[in-house]
């Protein structure tokens, strides 16, 4: 059976070809948006600081730190 040019490849049952995330994907994310939650919330208590500066600060940290679990789940999907 020779292998039709012209007709796409079926999707999958999911409705594409890529994969589901990984669960380690997920829990990277789930850190770095409870560090960035952290930062918002201590620099909107702070009185040297602000909402915006506590945000950036939290999602540099929490990207940072969550970063191997990013990057392996991004790798293995």
């Amino acid at each position: 059976m020779a292998f039709d040019v012209a007709r796409p490849i079926p999707p999958t049952a999911s409705g594409n070809l890529a994969g589901l995330m990984p669960p380690v994907f997920w829990i990277g994310l789930g850190i770095a948006a409870f560090i960035f939650l952290v930062g918002v919330i201590s620099g909107a208590r702070s009185r040297t600081a602000s909402l915006g500066t506590g945000a950036a600060t939290g999602a540099y940290l929490g990207v940072m730190c969550a970063f191997p679990l990013l990057a392996i789940g991004l790798a293995t999907s």
